[in-house]
């Protein structure tokens, strides 16, 4: 009988060790469970930010886009007025050729 209650006390104690742990390990992870959403909502923010960033740079760069196509638009037109004019400038000339030929 003494054998016995040696060996229920003896279960007591270890079921009431392995409960300490248990307890233990559930607060730790409870810990590592708070400290991971945090890391994921300050992850979850930097990454809002990063796209409010991108987004905010994009917009950037299509004006830049449109501001390009209207310069390029611009130099088109210029480089054709500017062929009209030689073109009007060489007319002249060979007109002037012409007429100082006729002319003697």
């Amino acid at each position: 009988m003494d054998e016995d209650f040696k060996i229920i006390e003896e279960l007591r104690d270890s079921n009431n060790y392995l409960r300490a742990q248990i307890t233990h390990l559930e607060r730790t992870l409870k810990q590592a469970t708070a400290s991971q959403e945090k890391l994921t909502m300050a992850n979850d923010n930097e990454i809002l930010k990063s796209r409010e960033i991108i987004d905010d740079l994009n917009k950037k760069l299509t004006n830049c886009m449109s501001t390009i196509d209207a310069k390029n638009t611009e130099l088109l037109n210029l480089q054709t007025a500017l062929g009209q004019y030689y073109a009007e400038i060489e007319a002249k000339v060979v007109f002037n050729f012409y007429l100082q030929i006729y002319s003697q």
